[in-house]
């Protein structure tokens, strides 16, 4: 199967679909990353002082 043919087939309404919540997923992913981040720094910052 060449990818021409395979991007042809994402490229229906079920694929714009997939593409929107596979963005989705990662920007979610990335938000919790920087959430979970600033609360360990400001943990670690209660304990110094």
């Amino acid at each position: 199967m060449e990818f021409s043919s395979l991007f042809d087939s994402l490229a229906t309404g079920w694929g714009d679909e997939i593409l929107v919540w596979a963005v989705a997923a990662v920007a979610g992913s990335i938000c919790l990353i920087a959430v979970v981040n600033v609360l360990d720094m400001f943990l670690d910052n209660n304990e110094m002082g």
